[in-house]
């Protein structure tokens, strides 16, 4: 945020700040409007803030007792028996002011009345003082529905945004130990083997746990990080199925640093080494595909499969990071990716787009 953002912002947030820009707005416009009628803006002005602690006590005397304690608590009988004499109170008060201080110190010759003419002159009071009185009022109580309305409308979404953070957390928590006791599956697989591979195996092991567990703290990662995460799965994968399996991956990314939420891609690939099997005497396929350009993310997963299989039909206890990866997609990318699956008798195919501008 610039210094002069955060001026603004502090600005906005500080309810004297406000309150006195308010006052110093409705004092001017109404000068000025009053001087396109009679006297000059000069004139209108002095009288405007000579009339100022009026308009002052009669505004928040109705918008912090009478409207707050009265009106919005349904005491209606209070709110009525009280607002028409206090209004009436201050527009007696607003002409008095007129006569005996803002016209003497102007030097405007007006009518000379009485005290008790000006109380008994009901007709004149409310059609000219009360108005008078409390126009600013009326402002005053639009400009704070206006602000309420706006702080409400950003409260909510912080909440929004809080409550999304919070999901977002807690399935990336999910998918982290889920990410990993996979992984570690594999080395425990190399190991009961005595492959001389698994130092290797436990390197890059390392590497992903560095990665998943600092890294993916961010919320938004380089493209190629997450891409540096799948070429170390997919080499854990390859020694582990040995010649069980053909893999193929190839990427084309324009930016290296386009950033992307972190673990969404990975859990398609792990899906398909998951759920892959051969055709007939044919070794199970796998090809992984990333494009990105000009912000737009294709990330093709191809596996094949046993014709008499289900596609991903699995036990909902083992279905967590398919599960995670389309609700995170909905809470960061919510209109801006598609998730497309593609199956046939004996292959599987999952297309995803990111629009990660």
């Amino acid at each position: 945020m610039s210094e002069s953002t955060s001026t603004a912002h502090r600005f906005y947030q500080s309810r004297v700040a406000n309150h006195v820009a308010f006052w110093v707005l409705t004092v001017v416009l109404l000068s000025y409007y009053s001087s396109l009628f009679s006297g000059s803006f000069t004139l209108n002005l002095a009288i405007m803030c000579i009339i100022l602690p009026i308009q002052l006590g009669a505004t928040y005397l109705l918008v912090y007792v009478q409207i707050k304690r009265w009106l919005y608590q349904r005491r209606w009988l209070l709110f009525l028996l009280s607002a028409l004499p206090i209004a009436y109170i201050f527009a007696v008060l607003a002409r008095l002011t007129n006569i005996y201080i803002a016209e003497p110190l102007t030097g405007y010759e007006g009518i000379d009345e009485s005290i008790w003419e000006v109380i008994s002159d009901p007709i004149y009071l409310i059609k000219v003082y009360i108005s008078w009185v409390y126009t600013p009022t009326i402002l005053f109580l639009i400009f704070k529905m206006v602000k309420n309305h706006y702080e409400q409308e950003s409260r909510l979404t912080e909440l929004e945004n809080e409550k999304s953070k919070a999901e977002l957390n807690f399935l990336k928590a999910q998918m982290n130990p889920h990410f990993l006791f996979n992984t570690l599956n594999n080395i425990y697989a190399l190991a009961k083997k005595q492959s001389p591979q698994t130092p290797e195996m436990i390197l890059k092991l390392s590497d992903l746990l560095d990665y998943t567990i600092y890294e993916c703290n961010e919320p938004s990662v380089p493209i190629s990080k997450e891409w540096e995460l799948i070429e170390n799965y997919v080499d854990l994968q390859a020694v582990r199925q040995g010649s069980k399996v053909t893999i193929a991956i190839d990427q084309a990314i324009d930016d290296e640093e386009t950033s992307i939420a972190p673990l969404i891609l990975i859990t398609l690939v792990e899906n398909a080494f998951k759920h892959s099997s051969g055709v007939g005497q044919q070794p199970a396929s796998i090809r992984i595909s990333l494009r990105v350009e000009k912000k737009w993310l294709t990330f093709t997963v191809f596996n094949t499969k046993s014709s008499g299989s289900a596609p991903y039909k699995i036990a909902p206890k083992k279905s967590i990071g398919v599960k995670n990866v389309k609700k995170q997609l909905a809470l960061l990318y919510s209109e801006k990716h598609t998730y497309e699956v593609e199956a046939t008798a004996n292959s599987y195919t999952v297309t995803l787009t990111i629009n990660l501008g």
